[in-house]
């Protein structure tokens, strides 16, 4: 048996009584499975909207989640599943995202993050990583001053803050979510801090389209080259730490 997600979706929201205004123009079918191992059950459920290889689809507004660490993963799934996040039914791909999340078992659900832990990272290249009229310099200052305590001085994410790794992410996708929080479509589950930390930080501190576009455009240079080989890119990630300037100066 296969499900229309686009379908599913429609009847849950005329379930809840709201109103979807469009639906995305590629509709992604998911079969149900009974497997157990992660890859089988990435393929079958999860790579129709985010990718074989995990990069995400743009016309999905679906975000590339390839390598994202187990921790966070798990941490979304369980959002999902306990309603922090998906019970807006303004914000369709989330609360599509809930409706999967609460129909794998916990099992697969481990098994499937696990295998996404595993997955290269895909790193952004053309539309995913351009952002038009951003000030780099400027976009700097912002990630220095407000989103690098949480989020580290290179974007890898630090998981004592619950802060996920921004690497990896398309420029466009990391705008959407910026102003989800700031509009309250996520982080306002009075169950979800982490979120509420986000919203706090797009209110307050991403005053404008153009600070976002800014802050947004400089996480995107972060990146590392994506036709460098693996050991490259993990190479390049690293490159600027502040540990690895101190170690040359001892040296």
């Amino acid at each position: 048996m296969k499900i229309n997600c686009c379908h599913l979706m429609l009847v849950l929201l005329s379930i809840s009584g709201a109103v979807l205004q469009a639906a995305d123009p590629v509709v992604p079918v998911v079969t149900p499975t009974t497997a157990t191992d992660g890859k089988t059950i990435f393929q079958t459920v999860c790579a129709q909207c985010h990718g074989v290889s995990g990069e995400g689809k743009e016309e999905l507004k679906s975000p590339s989640i390839a390598g994202m660490p187990s921790w966070y993963v798990h941490t979304q799934f369980t959002n999902f599943r306990e309603g922090r996040r998906g019970h807006d039914a303004a914000d369709p791909q989330s609360f599509m995202m809930a409706t999967i999340a609460k129909v794998l078992q916990p099992e697969q659900i481990k098994a499937v993050v696990s295998h996404v832990e595993k997955m290269p990272l895909v790193v952004p290249t053309g539309k995913a990583r351009d952002v038009a009229d951003a000030n780099l310099a400027e976009g700097m200052r912002l990630f220095q001053e407000r989103c690098m305590e949480c989020h580290r001085y290179n974007a890898s994410g630090e998981m004592a803050f619950g802060s996920p790794p921004l690497l990896g992410r398309q420029g466009w996708y990391l705008a959407d979510q910026l102003k989800k929080f700031k509009t309250g479509k996520r982080g306002t589950h009075k169950n979800d801090v982490n979120g509420a930390k986000m919203v706090q930080i797009t209110n307050f501190f991403i005053e404008d389209e153009q600070m976002l576009r800014d802050v947004v455009a400089y996480i995107m240079t972060l990146n590392p080259d994506p036709n460098a080989s693996k050991e490259q890119q993990d190479k390049q990630i690293l490159e600027g730490s502040p540990f690895e300037a101190k170690k040359t100066a001892q040296r």
